[in-house]
């Protein structure tokens, strides 16, 4: 008998990577990186470059990232003509990828150190629009108790200062300050209408946990997160830079570390007649199964003390698009409910719960 076929290489897991985001994650969001992918794919002198970061996730997104960093940087090419963030109108995307192969060979070095040091950490404000009617049943099922906010995976916990900005869901539907600096459009689809607060619960804390936060104060960072939003983008990546502004003024707290191992800590202190609720948002979607059974054994564990809710804006493998579930956990009893679907930025919502 001969040996079995040898577990995919770094460079073939990488491939795959490209073709899966090339056919299932960009299009219709991102014709540049949409046409890029699909030759990265097949193309082994950058599949080689791309696969020294191969077991981070989203790594086609880490990829191009670090491109557009550089990019953003002020680094002169002619590949800047293809990027609409930077003040060009090209579509001519398919003419894009011989320029951009010229940029990450003669930057491969650069390339190298930032995908291999940094992260995906985007902290994209239009989610917050998903979250919202989440957050009003939390505060329906706590009786208008004040909230204790503990998010997972906070990045510069942009998306922690949820009830600081306005949301416009269609033009009878809307919620927040109207003041605000940061106006949140989201769309509605489908019958069904999401319960939106008249007014937001009080906050009583809130704290997010990060293996690597983002300080907002250092301009590296900031350019990271600009970098991480597609190059199409240009309302989302004004949106970011309000919402920075925002929270240089009142910024949240986040710790460093892993939210598996300092949550049973964090929980304890909430006081007891303060309503706990844990959040995430893409933080756990491709997380492999291990985390994802390890922090829902642990809030299990800790509602046997404490009523909690438990927020989650995934994409799960089995789904065609994004999913907002809550859950509620009571003396280790777990009722969770798929409330929504939306899309990846949050740009519309799909209520599937009851009508608001």
């Amino acid at each position: 008998m001969g040996n079995p076929d040898p577990s995919p290489s770094p460079v073939d897991k990488a491939a795959e990577n490209f073709r899966y985001y090339a056919s299932t994650v960009y299009p219709g969001r991102s014709p540049l990186y949409v046409s890029l992918a699909m030759r990265v794919a097949e193309d082994p002198e950058l599949l080689t470059i791309a696969a020294k970061a191969w077991e981070k996730n989203a790594l086609p997104n880490l990829f191009f990232s670090a491109v557009h960093f550089l990019l953003l940087k002020g680094e002169h090419h002619q590949l800047t003509a293809f990027y609409p963030s930077l003040n060009n109108n090209s579509k001519h995307y398919d003419l894009a990828y011989p320029y951009f192969r010229s940029f990450v060979l003669e930057h491969e070095n650069e390339i190298e150190g930032i995908i291999t040091a940094r992260f995906v950490q985007t902290n994209e404000v239009g989610r917050c629009a998903i979250l919202v009617p989440a957050f009003e049943l939390v505060a329906r099922q706590a009786k208008n108790r004040p909230l204790a906010l503990i998010e997972i995976g906070s990045s510069a916990g942009l998306t922690l200062l949820w009830d600081r900005y306005h949301y416009q869901y269609n033009k009878n539907l809307q919620c927040g300050d109207p003041d605000s600096p940061v106006q949140v459009e989201c769309l509605l689809r489908g019958e069904k209408r999401p319960p939106v607060p008249n007014r937001f619960p009080e906050i009583a804390s809130r704290l997010g946990v990060d293996l690597n936060p983002l300080d907002i104060n250092d301009p590296e960072n900031v350019q990271w997160l600009r970098a991480l939003i597609w190059p199409e983008h240009r309302k989302r990546a004004n949106q970011l830079e309000l919402a920075i502004q925002l929270a240089k003024r009142t910024p949240p707290q986040i710790v460093r570390g892993d939210a598996l191992e300092l949550l049973p800590s964090l929980i304890k202190r909430v006081r007891d007649d303060i309503q706990l609720c844990t959040f995430h948002s893409f933080t756990l979607s491709l997380a492999s199964g291990k985390p994802r059974e390890r922090l829902e054994l642990m809030l299990a564990k800790a509602s046997e003390k404490r009523h909690l809710f438990h927020v989650s804006f995934e994409w799960p493998k089995n789904s065609e698009t994004p999913l907002l579930s809550l859950a509620s956990l009571n003396n280790g009893e777990n009722t969770e409910k798929v409330l929504a679907r939306s899309n990846a930025h949050g740009e519309w919502l799909e209520w599937l719960g009851d009508d608001g």
